[in-house]
């Protein structure tokens, strides 16, 4: 009777061991999963060129990224972009747009870290009137787009856990425009075309690590 107490005892010990040896090696896991967010400038080319070129109408724009751990060197990324200005008593989101990208991580060498991902993306213009009073306010969106978009990123640290996050965006998609040819004053009804929403050659930002 001892015998079989104590073999209960060995493998009722034994269990609890390599139980809490699976717990603390998934919480290992756990811990190695790690939270990125970026934010910075979007359109600095772009932006550039509408300053020099009198046709072209850029605003300021910003883009925030999120991004979290898959497995080893891989990610999974959403992110946001646009360029947020007020005229005429309007809030104008131009040229928004919401993508969410697989990544993978293809060098990292001292301080660098080069990564590329690709991904679906959506796009348009959202606005907002001013609240008048007795007048209900609403949000409104024209020029959508949907595509698929490719990118590559270089991360240079700063310190542990910071990095510049410089950015090359490429898509292509679907996209709502409308023909500028006017007929008896009435405009001609939209179109939907093939074309890059590219805003955002170069994006330059900080990427912080949680």
């Amino acid at each position: 009777m001892k015998y079989i107490l104590s073999y209960t005892l060995l493998i009722l010990f034994l269990k609890t061991s390599f139980s809490q040896e699976v717990n603390n090696y998934q919480s290992e896991e756990k811990e190695e999963k790690f939270n990125y967010i970026s934010f910075g400038w979007s359109n600095p080319i772009s932006l550039t060129r509408s300053i020099l070129i009198d046709d072209l109408n850029e605003k300021l724009g910003f883009y925030l990224d999120y991004s979290l751990d898959i497995e080893d060197n891989k990610l999974v990324k959403i992110h946001i972009k646009t360029s947020p200005f007020y005229a005429t008593q309007k809030l104008t989101l131009g040229n928004f747009l919401a993508s969410i990208d697989y990544v993978k991580l293809i060098t990292l060498k001292d301080k660098y870290t080069l990564g590329h991902g690709a991904g679906t993306y959506f796009r348009c213009n959202v606005y907002r009137s001013q609240p008048v009073a007795g007048l209900q306010t609403f949000w409104s969106s024209d020029f959508f787009g949907i595509g698929l978009q490719y990118h590559f990123f270089l991360d240079y640290e700063l310190k542990d856990d910071l990095w510049i996050n410089i950015l090359t965006h490429l898509n292509l998609g679907l996209h709502q425009t409308y023909d500028n040819t006017i007929n008896n004053g009435i405009e001609a009804q939209e179109i939907w075309r093939f074309k890059t929403a590219n805003q955002q050659l170069i994006s330059i930002g900080i990427k912080k690590k949680f």
